[in-house]
């Protein structure tokens, strides 16, 4: 019996976990590159062209960012239809 309501604890913290990072995510998506931090090895190599993540931005999006980014996107959307449906 004690075990379930510790499952359950600990279910209801990951369930709190993930909300809070998404909702972090929603308001700071994107973070700097670390392939193009200027104290970094790669940045020095000759002949290097553009980094391959950043594609010479210097800002990457963070993990989990891009769905973050579409779930809101299909809320927004069904909210939309929903209202147009009235």
């Amino acid at each position: 019996m004690e075990l379930a309501g510790e499952i359950i604890r600990i279910g209801a913290a990951v369930l709190l976990f993930t909300a809070l990072y998404a909702l972090f995510l929603l308001f700071k998506p994107y973070r700097k590159c670390r392939w193009c931090a200027k104290d970094s090895l790669l940045s020095r190599l000759p002949g290097r062209g553009l980094c391959w993540r950043c594609h010479g931005h210097k800002v990457t999006r963070r993990f989990g960012a891009y769905h973050v980014h579409k779930v809101k996107l299909s809320l927004i959307q069904a909210w939309d239809e929903w209202r147009d449906g009235e």
